[in-house]
C-alpha cells in the first residue's frame, strides 16, 4: 500500500468508536487510536515503537498475559484470538480495566500478514449505546467504499450492508442499488458450493481460496478470496464480509516462472549427461582405438577361410557399435568434434537420396521437395547424415506396412512476436528441414521425454534411445531449434530450422572413398601418453607404408626430432599431454624441422580439445577412436595437401 493510502487507513482508524492498537510483526506498537489513548493512558507519539507488552499490560487471575503466546497463532496461521475472560488491563496511572476483545490479522494487499489489530472493550464500552460493530455508520461505508480490493459487507440474511468501489467494477454492478438486496438476488446463478461458503462463515468459519474462472469472452481469470464473519458484539455474528481480488497477473507469472524451472530442471539433466558423456569419453575412446587397431591388423594377417576370421569381424563390430554410442552422447551433450562447412542443403540432400531410399524400404512412398533459392547453413555435413538417417529411420518404424514420408527444405524467418509465443526461439532468418511421416503418431506425454537419451518407445533390441538425443544435441550445437508435432493416428513431423548464413562460398562435400589409400614410405613422428595406443597406432601406420618414430613424452618427441638426419613428412600428435600441449610441441619442432606438418588426435570432448587451439580453420583432426582406414585417409589428405601447396 502507498503512504498515501496508509495515512487515509491511519485516519479512518483514529474516527472508530473502538479501542484499535496495531502492533508489527516485530510486536512493537505501530499505531494508537484516540480510544486506545483514552484507555491505556499513553499518547501515539510516546507509544509509537515501544513493545505492546509494555503499552498493554494484561494479566488474567493475578498473573502476567505473555503477548507472544497471544501473537503467535495470528502470525503464524493468521487466526483470531479472543482475549481470556476476567483479563484485566493496567494503564499508565495504575488503574486497572476489565477488558475483553480480540486479535486480528493484519494483512498487505497480496495476502501477506503484516501485523496485528488489537480490538479491546471495558466493561463501560461494552453496556453503551453504539451502532452495530462499534464503528459509526458514516466511518464503515467510508472505509469499505475506498478499500484497494473487492469487498462486500453482508447481514445474517445475506443483504448487501456495503460495498467497495472496486467490487462494483470488478462484477460489473456499477450503477444498481445493492443496499438491501440479497447476493442471491443479484447473481442468481451462484452454485451450491459458494452458498455452503457462505453459511460455514455465518457459523464462525473463515475460509480462503484461491481459483481460476472462465470468463465471458474466454479468457481465464484467477481468484484470491476469503470469506468470514464480522461480530456486532463479542460472540454474536452480524454477518459475513466477502474480499476477492484479481491475482490473474500473479498466476501468469507464476506459471512462466513453474516452465522456466522445468526448462531449467532439463537442461541441468542435459548438462549432466554431458558431463558424464565427456568424463569417460577420453579413456573409453582409447582403449576402444586399441581394440579397432588390433582387430584391423589382425583381419589383415588372415584370410575369410581361417577359424578366427568371423571372430575378429564380431569383435570389430561391437567395438565399432561402442564407438557410436559414444559419438551419440557426445553429439547429444554437443561435445564432440565438427568441422563446421558452409553447405547447401539441397545439394547435401541430394547426395544421401539413395542411401535415405535404402533406409526406408521398398514398401514407404518417399517424398523430396526440394525449397526454391535455398539459403545456405554453416554445419559439419556428417552432423546432416545423422539427423537425416535417424529422422527418416524412425519415421519408417512408425509405418505399419504401406505409408509415405516426405523430406522438404525452405528458407523460414520468425519475427519478434513468434518469438515470444515459443520460449527459446530466436528472432532472424532460417533454413528450415522438415521430415514427415503418415505414421502412428506420437501421445503427448511421450513427447514432454522424446528428446531425453536412452528413452524409448522401441521394444527391446530395435533401438538404443540415443537417436532423438543425438538430433537435438546436433541442433543445439548449431544453434539451431528443433519442433516436433505429432497426433495419435494421424503421423508425426519433425521441423528443424537452422541459422540461415549470409553469402559466401558453399563446400562441395566430397564423399570419403572407401579405399585405403597407402603410404609412400613417408617418416611420421608420433606421439601419444598412452604407451599402448603408440604402439597400436605405428603398427597400423607402418601396415600402411609408412616409416615411424614412435614417442610417449614430447621430450622423447623433441629429441627424436633432433637426433633423425633425414626428412620427418608429418608429426601425428596427441592433444591433451602432461608437460606440453599437442600444439605447443609442434609449434617448437618447427623451429628446427620448418617443413614440418602436423595432424592433430584426441579421445577428449570438444570443450576440452578447443582450449588447446586446435580446432581453428586449417587445422586437420582426427578424432578417437579411428579405424585404420579413417587414419589412412587422414594422413593422405595432410601429406597430399601439403605437397600441392608446396608446390605452388
Amino acid at each position: 500500500m502507498d503512504q498515501h493510502g496508509t495515512d487515509w487507513y491511519a485516519a479512518a482508524l483514529q474516527n472508530l468508536t473502538d479501542t484499535l492498537i496495531v502492533a508489527s510483526l516485530q510486536k512493537q506498537v505501530m499505531l494508537l487510536n484516540s480510544a486506545a489513548e483514552q484507555l491505556t493512558g499513553w499518547k501515539q507519539s510516546d507509544a509509537h515503537g515501544k513493545a505492546v507488552s509494555e503499552i498493554l499490560e494484561f494479566s488474567c487471575k493475578s498473573q502476567t498475559l505473555d503477548h507472544s503466546l497471544l501473537l503467535e497463532p495470528v502470525f503464524q496461521s493468521g487466526l483470531s484470538v479472543n482475549i481470556p475472560d476476567r483479563t484485566f488491563l493496567k494503564e499508565s496511572h495504575a488503574a486497572e480495566h476489565l477488558v475483553t476483545g480480540r486479535i486480528l490479522p493484519v494483512r498487505e494487499e497480496n495476502g501477506n500478514i503484516i501485523g496485528a489489530l488489537y480490538q479491546l472493550h471495558t466493561k463501560s464500552v461494552e453496556q453503551s449505546s453504539q451502532p452495530k460493530l462499534g464503528i459509526s455508520e458514516h466511518v464503515l461505508h467510508t472505509f469499505i467504499e475506498n478499500a484497494p480490493i473487492a469487498i462486500a459487507l453482508f447481514d445474517q440474511q445475506l443483504r448487501y450492508l456495503a460495498t467497495s468501489q472496486r467490487w462494483l467494477q470488478d462484477y460489473g454492478l456499477d450503477g444498481e442499488i445493492l443496499l438491501g438486496r440479497s447476493h442471491y438476488e443479484v447473481f442468481p446463478e451462484i452454485p451450491e458450493h459458494w452458498k455452503t461458503a457462505h453459511q460455514r462463515a455465518l457459523a464462525g468459519a473463515v475460509l480462503r481460496n484461491e481459483e481460476c474462472f472462465i470468463r465471458a469472452d474466454g479468457s481465464l481469470q484467477w481468484l484470491r478470496w476469503v470469506i468470514q464473519p464480522w461480530y456486532e458484539s463479542p460472540g454474536t455474528i452480524g454477518g459475513i464480509v466477502i474480499l476477492t481480488e484479481d491475482i490473474t497477473e500473479r498466476k501468469t507469472l507464476e506459471e512462466e516462472n513453474r516452465k522456466l524451472l522445468e526448462q531449467f530442471a532439463a537442461s541441468q539433466k542435459m548438462e549432466s549427461v554431458g558431463r558424464l558423456a565427456g568424463g569417460v569419453a577420453h579413456d573409453f575412446n582409447n582403449m576402444l582405438n586399441v581394440i579397432l587397431g588390433h582387430v584391423g591388423l589382425g583381419l589383415l594377417d588372415i584370410d575369410a577361410k581361417h577359424p578366427l576370421y568371423d571372430h575378429l569381424v564380431e569383435i570389430r563390430s561391437a567395438a565399432e557399435r561402442s564407438a557410436e554410442l559414444t559419438e551419440q552422447l557426445l553429439a547429444f551433450a554437443s561435445r564432440q568434434v565438427i568441422e563446421p562447412r558452409l553447405l547447401d542443403l539441397n545439394e547435401t540432400i541430394e547426395d544421401m537420396i539413395k542411401m535415405l531410399r535404402r533406409l526406408i524400404g521398398e514398401g514407404i512412398e518417399f517424398v523430396w521437395l526440394p525449397g526454391a533459392s535455398l539459403g545456405l547453413v554453416k554445419m559439419d555435413p556428417s552432423q546432416i547424415d545423422q539427423i537425416l538417417a535417424n529422422l527418416c529411420v524412425n519415421a519408417s518404424d512408425a509405418i505399419s506396412g504401406i505409408g509415405k514420408i516426405t523430406l522438404e527444405t525452405r528458407n523460414i524467418e520468425f519475427d519478434e512476436a513468434l518469438c515470444q509465443e515459443h520460449p527459446g526461439y530466436l528472432p532472424g532468418k532460417y533454413v528450415q528441414l522438415a521430415v514427415s511421416d503418415s505414421g502412428s503418431g506420437i501421445d503427448q506425454e511421450t513427447l514432454k521425454n522424446i528428446f531425453e537419451p536412452f528413452f524409448t518407445t522401441k521394444r527391446a533390441g530395435k533401438g538404443t534411445g540415443l537417436g532423438l538425443a543425438t538430433i537435438y544435441g546436433i541442433v543445439k550445437q548449431n544453434k539451431g531449434l528443433i519442433q516436433v508435432s505429432s497426433e495419435v493416428g494421424s503421423g508425426s513431423r519433425f521441423e528443424i530450422s537452422l541459422p540461415r548464413q549470409a553469402a559466401g562460398e558453399k563446400t562441395k562435400v566430397i564423399k570419403e572413398t572407401f579405399e585405403t589409400p597407402p603410404g609412400q614410405n613417408e617418416v611420421i613422428l608420433l606421439i601419444d601418453d598412452e604407451a599402448m595406443l603408440a604402439r597400436t597406432t605405428r603398427d597400423i601406420l607402418a601396415s600402411l607404408g609408412y616409416r615411424v618414430l614412435t614417442a610417449t613424452n614430447p621430450r622423447e618427441a623433441i629429441q627424436a626430432a633432433q637426433d633423425y638426419q633425414g626428412t620427418i613428412d608429418l608429426l601425428i600428435s596427441d592433444v591433451v599431454m602432461p608437460e606440453m600441449n599437442g600444439k605447443d610441441l609442434f609449434n617448437t619442432l618447427k623451429i628446427i624441422r620448418p617443413e614440418l606438418k602436423v595432424l592433430y588426435i584426441s579421445g577428449y570432448t570438444v570443450n576440452i580439445i578447443a582450449d588447446h587451439g586446435v580446432l581453428k580453420d586449417g587445422i586437420i583432426f582426427l578424432q578417437k577412436p579411428f579405424s585404420r582406414h579413417q587414419l589412412a585417409v587422414k594422413v593422405r589428405q595432410v601429406i597430399e595437401q601439403n605437397k600441392s601447396s608446396d608446390s605452388a
